[in-house]
């Protein structure tokens, strides 16, 4: 049995931090009131417990991810980590506990109250990296081609491989302000770095700004305005991506 503990389990944001704090609840037994990362941290109420990153400790949950629930449920749980959503890391650890005693059958359980939400936090992020692989927008600066994006969850690894297989020859960066984080692939190699300071795209040269404005006059020109559906285009295009889209940009 699992008791509920009024402490709050406060990590690294990594994933190995994560694992270690799914090793210290099956440790104690316990279900901690909430998981969160340590930066940006509000004291509450509740005792605070610091659970350091244990690469070793990290390993044995990662493999027994594994062993023990199969390729459908490391999947599941990779990328529902990937969610910005607050509250995914005690669900992933409520599902985990569901999940190991009934092994790789547990990921199929769809309608359960621990795999349902779980569910939901995949959805949200293969969602949003399956509308970035339109919406993205590159820019050229001297041979590079660079894009900002600003989406809810983190999506760069999945966007990695549609890009990188898509451009194999350019050399290019994707810069996730709100995550901090960069995707830089250069000379047929790819590689994540973190963002210190504010990230700005520097103005564009004559010739990019050129074939911006035939992007744009391209966009206008195919506008049918007695049939023009606001609401619908922000239903399939949503307004918060806009901001990064180079036909878009003027409407914000």
């Amino acid at each position: 049995m699992y008791r509920q503990a009024d402490v709050v389990y406060l990590y690294d944001s990594s994933w190995q931090g994560f694992l270690c704090c799914v090793f210290e609840a099956f440790f104690r037994r316990e279900e901690p009131f909430v998981i969160c990362p340590a930066r940006g941290f509000s004291p509450t109420l509740y005792e605070s417990r610091f659970i350091d990153t244990d690469p070793e400790k990290a390993d044995r949950v990662d493999r027994s991810i594994d062993e023990k629930l199969g390729p459908r449920a490391r999947e599941l749980v990779s990328l529902a980590f990937l969610n910005g959503s607050e509250g995914k890391e005690l669900a992933l650890l409520r599902f985990l506990r569901f999940a190991y005693p009934r092994g790789r059958r547990a990921p199929w359980f769809l309608g359960s109250e621990a795999v349902a939400p779980v569910l939901a936090l995949e959805k949200a992020v293969t969602g949003e990296a399956h509308l970035l692989k339109g919406f993205l927008r590159f820019q050229e600066y001297d041979g590079l081609l660079a894009a900002r994006i600003t989406p809810k969850h983190y999506v760069l690894p999945l966007l990695r491989g549609h890009f990188c297989s898509r451009f194999p020859e350019e050399n290019f960066l994707i810069c996730d302000v709100t995550h901090r984080a960069v995707l830089l692939y250069r000379d047929h190699a790819a590689s994540y770095l973190e963002l210190e300071g504010e990230f700005q795209l520097p103005p564009v040269g004559e010739e990019e700004a050129r074939l911006q404005r035939a992007w744009k006059r391209f966009y206008e020109t195919l506008t049918i305005q007695a049939r023009e559906n606001p609401r619908c285009r922000m239903t399939h295009c949503p307004k918060r991506y806009w901001e990064n889209m180079t036909e878009l940009q003027h409407l914000v």
